[in-house]
Formats: C-alpha cells, sequence, structure tokens
C-alpha cells in the first residue's frame, strides 16, 4: 500500500466521518446543475491493447509499490458489470495494484455504504459504477474529503461531486442509436413498446431521452406501450413484453433497455405464438446469448455491445495513470467502446471479439 502520512490519515477520516453524519439530511440541489463536460470526447480504440502493459515495478518483476484500489461494483447479475470487473482485476493483476470489489446488487444503500467503508480502509482510489446520479453524491463527497480519489465508469454523477474522470460514453446517443436503428428497420411506420430499466440512473434517463426524441421525429412510430421494468432481469422483460402485446397483438417492434429485458421479450413473443420475422426486438449490453439470437434470427435482432471487458481494462488504464503520475492525462469525459450489433454487423465476429 502507498505510503500515507498517519496524522492526515487520521484528521481525513475525522472529516469523512464529519461529512458523512451532515450529507445523510442535505437535500440541497445545487449539486445536481453542475453542467456535464463540454469537450467534445475522443474516439476509444475498440479493441483491446496489442499487449498488456508491463508491471509499474522496479526489478524481476516485484512490485516496488503496491496500490490500493477497490471497485464499488452496481450489479454483478448483469454480465457488464460483471465483465467490466473481470478487466479491471486482470489489469490490476500485472500492475501492482491490490485488487478487491463490492456487488451492491442495485440497492443503491449498499453501494453507498461500500464506499464509505472503503475510505474507512484508507485505500489509494476507488472505481465506482454509481447506480444513481444523486444518492451517491454523500458518498463521493466522503471520500474526497479524506482525500481518496474517485473515478466513475459506466455511469457518472456528473461531476457534482469530486470526480477525477469519467469513462463511459453519452447514454442519450445509445439510445438514439439503438431508436433510429429500429425506425429504419421499419422505414418510419409501425407500433412500439418501450421497455425502460429500473431506477434514475444516467443509464436509464438519458436512455429514454433518445428514446423519445427519435420517436417524436418520426410521426409514423406509434409508441403504444412504454413502461419500466422493477430490475434488469429476463423475467421482467417477459412479464412486461406480454402486457405489451396482450394489448397490442399487432405490434411491430419492442425497444428493451437491455439484453436481459429483451430476451424476456423474445421469449413472449415465442409464447404468443408470433413468428420472430415479424417483430423486432432490440437491446443493449452485449449477451452472448443475444449473439447467437442474432446470428441465427431468432429472437433479438439488435443489440448495443458495451464491451464490458473492454471497458473495464480501459477504466484501469486511466486509474493506474492517476495513481502513479497525479493526472489521468485527459479531460473528465473519457469515451468508451461500443459497437450495434445486427445481423449485418456481427458477420465474422465471435462473441469473445465482441466482450
Amino acid at each position: 500500500m502507498k505510503t500515507k502520512n498517519l496524522l492526515f490519515k487520521l484528521l481525513a477520516l475525522l472529516l469523512a466521518f464529519g461529512l458523512a453524519a451532515g450529507g445523510c439530511g442535505n437535500d440541497d440541489d445545487d449539486a445536481e446543475s453542475a453542467p456535464p463536460a463540454t469537450e467534445a470526447p475522443t474516439a476509444a480504440p475498440t479493441e483491446m491493447p496489442a499487449e498488456v502493459p508491463e508491471p509499474d515495478d522496479g526489478m524481476d518483476g516485484e512490485c516496488m509499490e503496491t496500490y490500493e484500489v477497490r471497485y464499488a461494483n452496481l450489479a454483478t447479475f448483469i454480465l457488464y458489470f460483471r465483465d467490466l470487473e473481470a478487466g479491471l482485476s486482470d489489469f490490476g493483476a500485472e500492475n501492482c495494484w491490490n485488487f478487491s470489489a463490492a456487488d451492491a446488487a442495485y440497492v443503491i444503500e449498499d453501494q453507498v455504504a461500500q464506499i464509505e467503508d472503503f475510505v474507512t480502509q484508507g485505500v489509494d482510489l476507488i472505481i465506482a459504477s454509481p447506480g444513481d446520479r444523486q444518492a451517491l453524491i454523500p458518498a463521493y463527497e466522503v471520500a474526497g474529503a479524506a482525500g481518496i480519489p474517485m473515478l466513475s465508469t459506466g455511469d457518472s454523477v456528473q461531476q457534482a461531486a469530486p470526480e477525477i474522470g469519467f469513462i463511459g460514453t453519452d447514454w442519450g446517443v445509445e439510445g438514439t442509436k439503438q431508436s433510429e436503428w429500429m425506425v429504419d428497420q421499419l422505414d418510419g411506420s409501425g407500433k412500439i413498446a418501450r421497455i425502460g430499466g429500473p431506477g434514475a440512473s444516467e443509464y436509464v434517463e438519458k436512455r429514454r431521452d433518445g428514446f423519445e426524441e427519435v420517436m417524436a421525429a418520426n410521426a409514423g412510430i406509434e409508441v403504444v406501450f412504454n413502461q419500466s421494468a422493477n430490475s434488469f432481469t429476463t423475467e421482467e422483460g417477459l412479464r412486461l413484453a406480454q402486457d405489451a402485446l396482450t394489448a397490442n397483438p399487432d405490434l411491430d417492434g419492442i425497444w428493451a433497455d437491455s439484453d436481459a429485458l429483451a430476451l424476456g421479450a423474445a421469449i413472449a413473443v415465442e409464447e404468443a405464438g408470433i413468428d420472430h420475422a415479424d417483430i423486432l426486438i432490440s437491446g443493449t449490453d452485449g449477451e452472448p446469448a443475444v449473439f447467437d439470437q442474432i446470428r441465427s434470427g431468432t429472437g433479438v435482432d439488435m443489440t448495443i455491445a458495451l464491451r464490458g471487458y473492454q471497458w473495464g481494462w480501459q477504466t484501469a488504464e486511466v486509474a493506474h495513470q492517476y495513481l502513479t503520475a497525479g493526472s489521468t492525462g485527459q479531460g473528465y469525459f473519457i469515451q468508451a467502446p461500443t459497437f450495434v450489433v445486427d445481423a449485418d454487423t456481427i458477420e465474422g465476429m465471435t462473441n469473445a471479439d465482441l466482450r
């Protein structure tokens, strides 16, 4: 672990606990108004680095300095987050990290508590995938007061708290991509159901904005069903798709906020006796089961592969740059790789290529 002044750590932790106690009842809205970064994102590489970076150590592969790094994972039951954690872990194993992660299972209160626990451990850096833009701000502030840098990945708190950076994508753009693909496939005419994700994360809210903007610009598309799931699960996708199809048996497309929800929708279509060729289903994440269905034309027709493993590796590179140089060397927003996958683009690509 990096050497730190003991007195500084004690003072920092006392200040951190003071902020945590005061932040619980803080209902200040000023933080939410902080604008996101305005500089243009730099295109990210879409493949893994050709060579794994050499360990940041001294001689004979022995680490001269080890870094204590923690990851507050939002939900390992989602493949994207499992892959992201794997990318972080693999990079850390090669670069002198003592790395561990905590799984909040999409319980926001648990994620807040996990970050605060990392702070009490006096670690060198905390990486988080915040599940709620507002609820995580106090935990970020506790870390900042203790002098521990916070790096966001997947979702962010939009610079409302001390983040050293955000490795991600514009979820509004990703929602637009998915929506425009469906409109194009339907030649601008048809009935669509939207199955949204739960909660108030940047991911859910901005993707919904992208969806609504595209639909508003296409008068021939009628959104006949628009509901949010209680969780990102196949069961929820099945339940809501059943409701949508019962009310609208002539549905032309189902737009889902995740691949798990899309897979549930595909089951509902099958159970309803509808030919998969007669209805479009789109999702996002990068589930191997979805890739297989796209190849065979038997269920989900399109997804946006988030490439979680590559995303995690890229996040780790940014974190390591900060640990070793005191700066990420980049602006606040750092674009992560995503890839639109359908029957045309998946040709010649394996599931591993898209991880």
